[in-house]
């Protein structure tokens, strides 16, 4: 039977078509900033957020299975999708790989502290890595196997720092605006790992993490709603993930609980985040939140 990376393309041509938006994006920024008026910087401040949130979903299926696989392609992708969404490529594979191994659970690096709420999560993080990065770096200075990935490491943090710190030495209103943007952004992506393990449960290979058949945000993030089937498949591309999914329903391998169809993104399940949280109060395992709209089993839509 063939590894499931080997039924990926050479170039996914979806994924590399959003990084390339960001590249426009940037290079459109860099040519005309300086030249902008206050409106149009805010407004091109509020496109980047939303071109840096879709490129998360590329720079994550990136880790998991390269969107491109030429070698010298891939790491030059790397890198600039790090620089997109102002993490340390290596750094946040090492995390985020991290986050694969417990789920979630103790010893994942991510976990919300106990009591933590929704909002003071996904702040606690976008700051972290910019202010009091000391812990976190240990952890994924510690994680490097090899000298090649420590070195890679100091460079992708030389890549994100270093051109921010020459877009405030250069002009300091952009400096600043990309940080707040990154900010912001990275804030968003936090939220995004409460929002797909609200009720989960790390013990339980069943219920690993949450499953959202949103046909919107499956077609255009390139099925990240398909949560559950990528924890347990992480090398399986997303084309795959619905299809295994279905098999997992099928099964009785996915929790019906943790099986709904409200995006992420949509505010209905915002609120069920932050009703989570707060029950949480301290304890390791609160009392069920409803889920909102929960679709019987069956095949995904």
């Amino acid at each position: 039977m063939p590894r499931p990376e080997s039924h990926a393309p050479t170039l996914d041509v979806p994924n590399l078509a959003v990084h390339a938006l960001w590249g426009a994006w940037f290079s459109a920024v860099l040519w005309g900033w300086s030249s902008w008026p206050p409106g149009v910087r805010i407004a091109a401040m509020g496109v980047g957020w939303a071109v840096m949130f879709w490129n998360y979903a590329a720079l994550h299926n990136h880790m998991h299975v390269p969107i491109a696989r030429p070698r010298a392609l891939k790491w030059v992708v790397s890198r600039t999708l790090g620089l997109a969404c102002g993490f340390a490529y290596r750094g946040y594979y090492i995390h985020h790989f991290n986050h694969h191994k417990y789920n979630d659970g103790l010893g994942d690096w991510g976990r919300p502290r106990p009591g933590e709420g929704a909002l003071h999560y996904c702040v606690r993080w976008a700051l972290t890595p910019w202010f009091w990065p000391w812990e976190a770096v240990g952890l994924v200075w510690s994680g490097c196997k090899t000298r090649s990935q420590r070195l890679e490491l100091l460079l992708d943090f030389a890549v994100v720092d270093g051109t921010l710190l020459a877009l405030l030495l250069w002009q300091p209103s952009l400096g600043l605006s990309l940080l707040a943007m990154l900010l912001v952004g990275q804030a968003c992506i936090h939220y995004l790992n409460l929002a797909a393990h609200v009720g989960s449960d790390s013990t339980d290979r069943t219920a690993l993490a949450v499953t959202s058949t949103s046909r919107f945000y499956n077609r255009y993030f390139f099925n990240a709603g398909y949560h559950q089937a990528h924890h347990l498949k992480p090398q399986l591309p997303w084309r795959a993930l619905p299809a295994l999914t279905e098999a997992l329903v099928r099964q009785g391998q996915h929790r019906a609980s943790l099986y709904t169809e409200p995006a992420p993104i949509h505010p209905a399940w915002a609120a069920r985040v932050a009703a989570f949280r707060r029950a949480m109060g301290g304890r390791e395992r609160p009392a069920p939140v409803p889920t909102p709209t929960v679709e019987s089993p069956g095949t995904p839509s």
